[in-house]
This record gives C-alpha cells, sequence and structure tokens, in this order.
C-alpha cells in the first residue's frame, strides 16, 4: 500500500502546483494588453494544462502493472479514483457527444481547433475535460488554495476599480479606440467577461465571510466581499446582477440554519446596496472623473428611495444582534427557509407575468424603464433578442442527426454568416451570446443535456457531501453564478478555466483530507 500513498503525495503535489497555475496565472497573465489577451491566456491554459496530463501519464506510467493492480483491487482507493458520479458519467456522454460532433462536422478542422470562434473547440475542450478529473481524483483539500484564488481575484478588482475612475494605471488603453476604452477593463478584458470573473469572487467571499467563525478571518473576507461588490458593479456591465441575483437568491437555502446565518445574509444584502448607494453618490458628485453606470443600476437606486431601504435592513441586522437566543430557534429556520422558498416561487410568478403582459398583452408601457428588461425583442439585451431568435431558427432548420449532435464545436459563425449578414447593427455574430444555445446549435441536444445535467450533478454533490466544508461551499456558489450569468454570456478561455477550475475542486474526492500535507 506503501506505493499507492507515495503516489498520491506526488500526484497531489503536482495538480496542486497547476490548481494555483490556473487559479493565480489565468487571471493575471497578460502580454500586450487587450490587443492579444484572448490568445495569450489560451495559449497560457493550454500549456498548463497539456504539461500537467504529460507529467501524470509518464509517472502513471512507473507504477507499472503492479501499481496498476493495487489501485484496481485496493476498495478505498478505488472509491477515490474509479468511482464515477453522475456528474461524471454526464461529462464523459458530453466529451464522447462532442468527438462525434467534431468528426461528423462540415468543418472538421474549424471544429477542432475552434479558430473560426473563441477557440472553444473539441482540443480546448479536452483539456476542460481532462483537468476536471486530474484534479476531482487527485487535489487534497488545502482551504489556502480557495485564499489564493480569492486574494488574486481581490487583485483584479483592484485593478478593475481603478479603470472606473479613468487611471489606466498599466496604460493598456493608450492605443485602444475611444469608444472601446469603457469596454475593456483590468486583466480580464471585456467588461461582460470581467463581470464573470468578479461574480466568482463575490460567491466566494461571500460564503467565506457569512460561515468563517474567526474574528480576523471574518474581518479579511468582509474586506474582499467590500471590494469585490464594488468591482462588479464599477463593471458597468448588465450581466453582473445575474450572477448576484443568483447568490442572493440561493445563499438563504445554506444559511437559513440559524439565526446568525440570518444576520450574515442580511449584512451581505445590506452591504451590496451600500455599495450601490455610495457609487450613485460618487457619480453625481465627480462626474467627469467616473466612467458612470446605467441600466439595471438605475433600477436598484429606485429614484433615490435606496437609502431608506439600507436604513431599515441596518436596523435589523442591529436588532438580530442583540435579539436573544430562543430555543424554538432550530424550527423557527426550518420555517424561514420554506418561507423564502415560497417567496422565491412568487418572484417566479411575478417574472413570468411581467413577461408574458409584456411581450403577448402588450401592455409593457405600464412599467416603465424596467420594461426594456422583460420586452423580448431584437434589440433586446444589446441585440442578444436578434441573435437568440435567429438561432433557433437555423437550429429547426437542421437535419435531426445535426439538431441531436450539433453542427461541430465553435462552428456558430459559420453556421450563421448568412444569417447574420448584413444586419441591421452593422455586427459580426461568432457566438450566440448565451452560452447554453451555444452549446445547442454547436452541439447538440445531446451535448446541452448532458452539460446540464453535469452541471446539476455538481452542485447537487457539492451540498450533498460537503456542506460542513465552507470552502469548498463558496467553491459551489462560485459555480452556481458563473452558471446563471452564462444565459447571456460567451463561453471564453479566459474565465471558463476559472469554472472548470472550481468544478474539479469541487468534485474533488480528497476534500475531507484537510490536515494530509503535501
Amino acid at each position: 500500500m506503501k506505493i499507492i500513498y507515495e503516489k498520491s503525495r506526488f500526484l497531489a503535489l503536482i495538480v496542486g502546483i497547476y490548481v494555483l497555475a490556473i487559479g493565480i496565472g489565468t487571471p493575471l497573465i497578460i502580454r500586450n494588453g487587450y490587443f492579444d489577451i484572448l490568445v495569450v491566456k489560451y495559449y497560457y491554459y493550454c500549456f498548463c494544462t497539456i504539461l500537467l496530463s504529460i507529467v501524470i501519464i509518464l509517472y502513471g506510467l512507473t507504477a507499472g502493472r503492479r501499481g496498476v493492480s493495487l489501485y484496481l483491487n485496493d476498495s478505498t482507493t478505488k472509491e477515490k479514483y474509479v468511482k464515477l458520479s453522475v456528474a461524471d458519467v454526464s461529462l464523459l456522454i458530453f466529451y464522447f457527444n462532442a468527438v462525434l460532433s467534431t468528426f461528423t462536422s462540415n468543418y472538421l478542422f474549424e471544429s477542432f481547433w475552434g479558430n473560426e470562434g473563441r477557440y472553444t473547440g473539441l482540443f480546448l475542450i479536452t483539456w476542460y475535460i481532462l483537468s476536471y478529473f486530474f484534479i476531482s481524483r487527485f487535489w487534497i483539500f488545502k482551504s489556502y488554495f480557495i485564499d489564493l484564488i480569492l486574494g488574486t481575484g481581490v487583485l483584479v478588482c483592484l485593478f478593475g476599480i481603478t479603470d472606473y475612475f479613468k487611471l489606466d494605471i498599466f496604460k493598456f488603453k493608450v492605443l485602444m479606440l475611444d469608444e472601446q476604452r469603457a469596454i475593456f477593463t483590468s486583466t480580464i478584458g471585456n467588461i461582460n467577461t470581467y463581470t464573470a470573473y468578479v461574480g466568482i469572487i463575490v460567491a466566494i467571499s461571500a460564503v467565506l465571510y457569512a460561515t468563517s467563525k474567526e474574528k480576523k478571518l471574518i474581518t479579511v473576507y468582509y474586506i474582499c466581499l467590500i471590494i469585490s461588490f464594488i468591482a462588479i458593479v464599477m463593471g458597468a456591465s448588465d450581466n453582473a446582477y445575474l450572477s448576484l441575483l443568483a447568490l442572493f437568491v440561493f445563499l438563504p437555502f445554506y444559511l437559513f440554519e440559524n439565526r446568525l446565518g440570518v444576520r450574515k445574509y442580511l449584512t451581505i444584502l445590506a452591504t451590496f446596496l451600500s455599495v450601490v448607494q455610495g457609487i450613485d453618490w460618487l457619480n453625481k458628485t465627480l462626474p467627469n472623473k467616473v466612467l458612470g453606470v446605467d441600466g439595471v443600476f438605475n433600477v436598484i437606486t429606485m429614484g433615490g428611495l435606496l437609502i431608506y431601504l439600507i436604513v431599515g435592513l441596518w436596523v435589523t441586522i442591529f436588532l438580530l444582534v442583540y435579539m436573544k437566543k430562543k430555543k424554538s430557534e432550530l424550527e423557527f429556520n426550518c420555517k424561514l427557509r420554506r418561507i423564502w422558498l415560497l417567496f422565491v416561487c412568487i418572484g417566479l410568478l411575478i417574472v413570468l407575468f411581467l413577461l408574458v403582459d409584456c411581450n403577448f398583452a402588450g401592455h409593457s408601457n405600464r412599467y416603465g424603464r424596467i420594461s426594456s428588461y422583460f420586452q423580448l425583442n431584437d434589440n433586446w439585451g444589446t441585440h442578444r433578442g436578434f441573435i437568440w431568435r435567429k438561432s433557433f431558427e437555423r437550429y429547426k432548420e437542421l437535419p435531426i442527426w445535426k439538431k441531436i449532435v450539433g453542427y461541430g464545436p465553435e462552428t456558430f459563425g459559420i453556421l450563421m454568416l448568412e444569417r447574420f449578414k448584413n444586419n441591421p447593427y452593422n455586427e459580426i455574430f461568432d457566438s450566440a451570446h448565451n452560452e447554453y444555445l451555444h452549446i445547442l446549435i454547436t452541439m447538440g441536444v445531446a451535448g446541452l443535456v448532458s452539460y446540464l445535467v453535469f452541471i446539476f450533478g455538481l452542485i447537487k454533490d457539492c451540498c450533498a457531501n460537503n456542506s460542513k466544508n465552507t470552502y469548498i461551499m463558496a467553491v459551489a456558489f462560485g459555480v452556481i453564478c458563473y452558471t446563471v450569468q452564462a444565459f447571456v454570456n460567451l463561453n471564453l478561455p479566459i474565465v471558463t478555466p476559472i469554472f472548470w477550475l472550481l468544478a474539479g475542486l469541487g468534485a474533488s474526492k480528497f476534500h475531507h483530507e484537510s490536515n494530509t500535507s503535501i
């Protein structure tokens, strides 16, 4: 059994280095400002993952038949390395479909390399999936890994905040066109991609703040939370609010187990709204010094009424601090979770009503500025309505086989070229701007269903098996926030590698061995 132990230690060390290389290196690495940011991060991720794969394969060969036999015969080791979860199986089906879609595509070369899109062809998908299995099998849980990923995110946030004040401290925007400077920020690039990444950082810092027991850690995580809240709002992308909505909707199901959890949740909500109010005051005080924010931000400020809600929340929090604990608290909090579920269901019904009333009953004028978010026309979501409508039309025309396995990974632009030619917006669309619709078109219904089962299976496993491990739960909420904002965003090898990294961490078989040194 010694060979298994030594092998585990070495593989844990190698995978641990890889986790830090991706979690810290991918967000920070940059070469020529924003001009080649996608290419640089793509090559960096591929290099790290290919190197990891080579090392693991070569080291695995050194074990010989005896090592393999020990792995397969030892029940504990087999449980950790060999047993497949629902998420694992669905991911393998997703990959098999990606291979099938690639080799049956009319554009084999483009499907494999993804060079006609954003590089997410079969080549990159292969490394995503390999990294997931390597991390989930060989990584040994250490809380400082999550802390370092969070710390890197805070640095990215601070850089983004300086861009909001038009400082351009690293001179990335000197050679850019004036109309482009406001839509690129920090070391991530486009503001939609940036806020997708910051949404993950917000989720991790919120969960760790809410669940930490040590005062020093609570203070540190709260500072991280404030910085990330400021950064995501100053990112000036409406996509960010989907991540925030996911966090605020799902967090109570985790925190509402005691009075402290309720208070922490209200503190997180009050802090976010206070940040929004502070930025609103800042924009009005220094209009020429900042980029400015509009869209959903203006809806949240409620025309100056937000301050009253903030005061009410902080007063409630103060009362909860000094409220005496009751014996019936457990029963009370079980009821509170049910009440919250009812509240969420009512909210969904209201949203559905607004969608029907705006789009079918023709009453969009009733709702003022918020009607633009519920009236689904071609202009909706910066022309996403137009892209999605054309995408569904084209999907309906595909042969049955292509509907099942797709047209080929990252061939969306090729397939839709004719549909988007001479479009009224004079723009080039090589992505559906909806990760799930993009998968449906390029990898078919089989690819989409298997991918969704993987996501739900992963989140379920994290919540069911790791509810007492606050760091893994923080990772799970990072995954949730990413997957929700993906409904209106792109799959790019800038932030998506972080998603696959978190997926591997969340599914790790070694998360319980926190005392094992590497």
